[in-house]
């Protein structure tokens, strides 16, 4: 990455924006739920985590000393803080603790896909969604590039990737990263719905069940 400040920079911090307010999200659908716990439980993980990043341009906000290192920061504190949340919710609530925060992973990803419907992205076939959803999906920096794409057509997009870039941070709390893996999929799916119903995603191998491989598919419900 650049060692300016420029637009590949406000693009990634747009999306780590995304994961603090999807954070955000879970959390106000918690506290109809689990009420003062909810409270409670965002007070632990802002106390171990820190607050999330204040709603501010990214110009009154980054270290330009250390622009690559910064962003790299804060993937990693928005997504552990995010699992971190998640985990004490659902161990705390139960089975309406997890609805809630399905319910909120599922409204942030239509509510993303409908933005990029306004955007020119309406019934998009799966390779032009595929774009669209890096413009939103937070996957590491951008000179990681795990994936590989096996198939990119206008029907059905299908990409692989040998590590899940979020899991070394899920892992540095106790939560269960299949559940996230499950979250993160039905956002995928609802932000791919929200774009053309026609398609949906599906993950079809997964290395925590023993498969050697991610594979990932946009296609045909």
């Amino acid at each position: 990455m650049s060692a300016f400040l420029g637009p590949i920079h406000h693009w990634l911090y747009r999306k780590i924006r995304l994961v603090v307010e999807r954070e955000e999200l879970v959390y106000d659908k918690a506290v109809d739920i689990c009420n003062d716990k909810a409270v409670e439980i965002r007070s632990e993980v802002w106390e171990v985590y820190g607050e999330p990043l204040p709603n501010l341009s990214l110009d009154q906000l980054i270290d330009g000393r250390n622009i690559h290192g910064w962003l790299q920061n804060q993937i990693n504190i928005a997504e552990t803080r995010e699992a971190a949340q998640i985990q004490k919710l659902i161990e705390s609530c139960g089975d309406v603790g997890q609805s809630a925060v399905e319910k909120a992973f599922m409204e942030q990803g239509t509510l993303c896909g409908r933005e990029a419907v306004e955007k020119g992205a309406l019934l998009a076939g799966a390779d032009e969604i595929y774009k669209v959803l890096n413009n939103y999906l937070l996957n590491g920096m951008p000179c990681d590039q795990v994936n590989r794409l096996t198939s990119n057509e206008n029907e059905q997009v299908v990409w692989e990737s040998s590590v899940c870039l979020q899991e070394r941070n899920w892992k540095q709390t106790t939560v269960d990263v299949s559940l996230m893996k499950h979250l993160y999929g039905l956002w995928i799916d609802a932000f791919v719905k929200a774009i053309n119903p026609a398609l949906s995603y599906r993950q079809s191998a997964d290395t925590l069940k023993g498969d050697p491989i991610n594979r990932y598919e946009i296609r045909g419900a």
